[in-house]
């Protein structure tokens, strides 16, 4: 069974027909890597240790002060749930700890083993896990950084991952793997295998290490396919094809699921109840990433530059209007991408009339949170708006459409969360600008071009109204 068959599409999940465990090849280890210690990594490693004899899970640590605060506390996870009055603490975690030379140039991973307790012996590497460097090699990783960090976090961790790792991504937004692809993995031949993991899951961190379920919802997960192995197939495919193009360009499960490590990491995520989690074909789990990434473009940027909870949104006429612009830009995009060509009812998948009952669903369900995007800029973080609204902006180029609106906003954002001003800017008072202009010559034509240069911002974490010089 095809995951990019139209048959498929159409009827929904279904049972991945992937190979049994029964194989001659050995998973070479049960440990699990996770980066990023956010509320979703620190939910998933939560997770991993509630399962029945539970796989070794090595946190990955760049900060020492982080890994300070993680022996103070007991190196204990939390989660907490009010709803059931419940707070489990989960131990028996390693730490990979980042040791930099004193140029910062280069990174060394010390892996750091947990304390022995009485029912959790520790777990250390076998011979098959250690590099020639005494670094571990990671095998199965789970990545939830923020989308900026995604290309530096992997590049630190590059040369202890081969094609025989599995990176399963479980983060907002879209584009990372081509983002990775071009910077960090450029070899198809020695690329990981990428999973992704779209989490509907209401968590946030009350502390470090200590995270609140605030909304029970589910995880879907699903291997991606790599368009350099698999291409699409030709709109006028062949008569007859032979078995290797066959697999290129019409993989079945078994194909997409070959590396022993992604049927690991899919076995083990979804046999944790908490994590409600099911695996779908590529093309039903793209269909579910666009369906909240269209939510995404709407609530995030909006309930940031306005700086409001997502209960907001209604009520008000004018941004009624500005959500259902954005949502025919970001309809004309998502029924035009060529990944979807030819799969049934995606016309009517992402009608504005259907994303918008979405996106009104969601924000009503939400009503009292805060979006991520508005915590960040709150807190004077970097955004993710390039993943989201910018993901948008991106496709629509590559089909000729101009998403204005969704350009619009992805700027409006970076111009509220940058978070540097020049050491003339510096000087200026606060909320005082100076638009200082620069004469230029261009080569070809000779006509002179004025360069504008705004001078002077607003410093990281204020708040207030700006009032015009």
């Amino acid at each position: 069974m095809a995951p990019d068959s139209q048959q498929d599409a159409k009827d929904g999940p279904s049972t991945l027909d992937i190979p049994d465990e029964e194989q001659p090849e050995s998973l070479p280890t049960r440990r699990i890597h996770l980066l990023g210690m956010g509320s979703i990594g620190t939910f998933v490693a939560h997770t991993l240790k509630c399962l029945p004899n539970p796989p070794p899970v090595s946190l990955i640590f760049h900060r020492p002060d982080m890994y300070e605060a993680f022996e103070a506390g007991g190196r204990i996870i939390r989660v907490i749930n009010k709803r059931s009055e419940t707070n489990d603490e989960q131990r028996g975690y390693d730490v990979d700890l980042a040791e930099f030379n004193a140029d910062k140039s280069t990174v060394y991973w010390r892996h750091c083993s947990h304390y022995e307790y009485r029912q959790d012996p520790p777990t250390p590497p076998g011979p098959e896990e250690v590099l020639p460097t005494g670094e571990v090699r990671i095998y199965t990783l789970i990545v939830t950084v923020k989308g900026p960090a995604t290309v530096r976090a992997l590049q630190s961790v590059k040369h202890r991952i081969s094609s025989g790792t599995t990176v399963c991504l479980m983060q907002n937004g879209m584009g990372q793997v081509d983002e990775l692809n071009r910077e960090v993995f450029t070899d198809p031949k020695t690329r990981p295998t990428y999973m992704l993991g779209v989490i509907s899951h209401g968590v946030f961190l009350s502390r470090q290490f200590a995270v609140h379920h605030a909304g029970i919802g589910s995880t879907a997960i699903g291997v991606v396919r790599d368009l350099e192995r698999h291409p699409l197939p030709p709109k006028s495919p062949p008569v007859s094809l032979t078995e290797l193009d066959r697999k290129r360009m019409y993989p079945s499960d078994q194909d997409l699921y070959a590396n022993i490590t992604s049927r690991y990491l899919l076995r083990t995520l979804t046999r944790s109840p908490i994590l409600v989690c099911a695996a779908f074909p590529y093309l039903d789990l793209l269909q579910i990433q666009l369906e909240k990434l269209a939510i995404n473009c709407i609530v995030n940027p909006i309930t940031a530059l306005m700086n409001v909870p997502n209960g907001s949104l209604f009520g008000n006429s004018s941004l009624s209007k500005v959500s259902r612009l954005l949502i025919a830009e970001i309809s004309a995009v998502m029924r035009g991408l060529p990944e979807l060509e030819g799969v049934p009812s995606v016309r009517v998948r992402f009608s504005p009339e259907r994303l918008e009952t979405l996106y009104i669903g969601v924000a009503h369900r939400t009503a009292q949170n805060s979006s991520s995007m508005r915590e960040d800029i709150r807190n004077g973080k970097d955004t993710e708006i390039d993943y989201i609204n910018g993901y948008i902006v991106r496709r629509g180029e590559e089909m000729g459409l101009k998403c204005v609106l969704n350009y619009m906003l992805m700027l409006l954002i970076k111009g509220k969360s940058w978070d540097t001003r020049d050491a003339e800017g510096l000087t200026l008072p606060y909320g005082v600008s100076e638009v200082v202009g620069k004469a230029t010559q261009t080569d070809l034509s000779g006509d002179r071009q004025v360069q504008l240069e705004d001078r002077g911002t607003l410093q990281r974490g204020e708040s207030g109204q700006i009032e015009k010089a």
